[in-house]
């Protein structure tokens, strides 16, 4: 798939369709730190970062975005021209920051 056509996808697409599509494009070999962050954050992955409720969206979703999580973590998505604005407000940055979340997750790439 190429960047564009994930683009496409990820702006179409339903969340409560099921993780499908969020899967195939993150598995691609073109899908770079940019666009997985940014399935991260639709994917509503800021709950993750809430250790009490993690569960609250369901197993599936629990395995999808800790998954995620892991592998954007470890460095499996590279840096690359595209950009994304990580959607947090100053307050969600000071909170994740003070529980430790790795900073991959708060700056804009």
């Amino acid at each position: 798939m190429t960047y564009k056509q994930m683009r496409e996808k990820l702006d179409e697409y339903n969340w409560d369709n099921g993780f499908d599509i969020p899967q195939k494009i993150i598995s691609d070999e073109n899908c770079d730190l940019a666009m997985a962050l940014e399935v991260f954050y639709l994917g509503n992955g800021f709950e993750y970062f809430d250790t009490d409720d993690s569960y609250s969206l369901g197993e599936d979703w629990h395995s999808f975005i800790s998954n995620l999580y892991e592998n954007i973590k470890n460095g499996k998505y590279k840096k690359s021209q595209h950009h994304y604005q990580i959607p947090l407000t100053k307050a969600q940055r000071n909170m994740a920051e003070k529980n430790n979340i790795p900073n991959i997750f708060l700056n804009d790439v």
